[in-house]
């Protein structure tokens, strides 16, 4: 397949990639918020939001695995167990939260809501912290493996001449 002619200069292209950047991740959140918006509306009826998660979900691995394969963890935030802890909370109040709201219909009282929320928080954020324990020791292999240059390029440049 031909490469297609780029009519954009430096400056243009670093413009556009700026402009991706913020629409991919625009894109990301708001189908985020509608599939829990969704599920807050449909209540457990899966069915409603299942195309929009199969993405999320395709997404989600695709930017992970290339910022892993290519030794990228994130601008601001740095790979920690703190961070990890955090975002895995955050992860399970979410889920927790969205879960407990739309299983009130199904409990006669509120406290089996709230419980059966509570467990789905607590199974969020531990498989949120295993996922992001794993990309973590991932990605410190990867950026070690990067990390470690060739003694000396020129010699053997020099000696396959």
């Amino acid at each position: 397949m031909k490469a297609k002619k780029n009519n954009l200069d430096e400056r243009q292209e670093q413009i556009l990639l700026k402009i991706e950047h913020k629409g991919f991740w625009l894109a990301f959140w708001l189908l985020l918020a509608a599939m829990l918006i969704q599920s807050i509306t449909s209540g457990v009826d899966f069915r409603v939001y299942a195309g929009e998660c199969a993405i999320l979900l395709i997404i989600s691995l695709y930017v992970s695995i290339e910022c892993i394969r290519n030794g990228i963890w994130d601008r601001k935030i740095q790979p920690k167990a703190s961070a990890n802890i955090l975002a895995s909370l955050i992860a399970g109040l979410v889920m927790g939260v969205v879960n407990a709201i739309s299983l009130m219909r199904f409990f006669d009282k509120p406290w089996g809501a709230i419980a059966a929320g509570a467990v789905i928080g607590v199974i969020t954020f531990l498989l949120c912290m295993i996922a992001l324990s794993v990309s973590m020791r991932l990605y410190r292999k990867r950026a070690e493996k990067m990390e470690e240059e060739p003694e000396d390029i020129e010699e053997d440049i020099i000696e396959i001449k």
